[in-house]
Parts: C-alpha cells; structure tokens; sequence
C-alpha cells in the first residue's frame, strides 16, 4: 500500500518573506510500481491493437504505440515517490494555500499563489538544495 508523508517546506515570497508550509508525498511499494507500469503498457499496446485497422496511419501508430509503450512503462516503474500538493500560508497575502504538483515536479520551485498571483518559491524546509532522506 501506498505510503503518504508530510514534509515541511519553506514557502519564500518574492520580497524576501517566508514561511513554513507542508509537502504532501505518496511513495509506492514495488508491487505497486510494478501494478503503475503494467496499465501505461497495457494501454498503449491496446492503442496500437485498435490503430492496426487504421489505413495509411497504422505504419506510423503501430510502431509508436508498441515501442513507445514499453518505454513508458519503463520510465512509469522508475517513479518511486511523488509530489502532490504543497500547503500552507502565502507570505504575500497571508492566505492559507493549497498548491497542486504535478509528479515531476521537483524542489525548489517558483510558481504562483492561487489567492493573490504573487510568486511564491517551494523549497525543502532549510534552503533551496537541502533534500530529505529517505
């Protein structure tokens, strides 16, 4: 089963003002990375069964979709932890935040406060290259 962790975080406003926030994580077990890749190649395999019957775009889609898949799962397994939202209060507006994150994201990293547009900078808890251990 998947394990969810929070982290603290500093959330750094644009005009030197900071303040603590919490990074929401989820890290999978292997069975569960291994369930992950198994679906992106499952589906991309049943995309490239569905687009042999396409005339003309078979010769590109056939091949895109079974050699792509595999690639993708690949790289699908490799994910062991990811990032999902960021919490807690602007140092602009001073509004509590909720920051959705996409997977790939990593710290630090500048994006914008949803209630006032300000640029707010995520970075681990201690300085902008400090990553927790696992």
């Amino acid at each position: 089963m998947s394990e969810s962790r929070v982290e603290p975080i500093t959330i750094k406003g644009n005009e030197s003002s900071a303040s603590v926030g919490e990074l929401h994580t989820r890290s999978f077990t292997p069975a569960e990375r291994m369930a992950r890749a198994g679906k992106i190649l499952g589906v991309a395999w049943l995309l490239a069964l569905i687009t042999l019957f396409i005339p003309i775009a078979h010769f590109v889609l056939v091949p895109l979709f079974g050699i792509g898949g595999p690639i993708m799962a690949f790289l699908r397994y490799r994910v062991e932890t990811v990032m999902e939202k960021a919490h807690g209060v602007c140092p602009e507006c001073e509004q509590a935040v909720d920051i959705q994150l996409d997977p790939a994201d990593k710290l630090p990293k500048w994006t914008y406060c949803p209630a006032c547009n300000k640029p707010l900078q995520l970075m681990y808890h201690g300085g902008p290259t400090t990553a927790p251990e696992k």
